[in-house]
């Protein structure tokens, strides 16, 4: 009763696919290296994480607004 059965485990797995994944490429169009994606899993690193995503500068901003 105290163990993970192949069910608890392959559920975990998806889980952390669906959150890790979409935020790492993110992090990977802001520059920053996909791995750090994993804090995004980790409770207060998560919310370190929003944060840096909130204030640094995204590709766009870089561009020319001479059109």
């Amino acid at each position: 009763m105290g163990s993970f059965s192949l069910w608890h485990w392959l559920i975990l797995a998806i889980w952390l696919f669906l959150v890790i994944y979409p935020v790492g490429r993110i992090l990977s169009r802001l520059g920053i290296p996909w791995a750090v994606a994993f804090l995004a899993v980790v409770p207060f690193a998560n919310m370190v994480l929003l944060w840096v995503i909130a204030f640094v500068k995204w590709p766009r901003d870089h561009t020319d607004r001479q059109a």
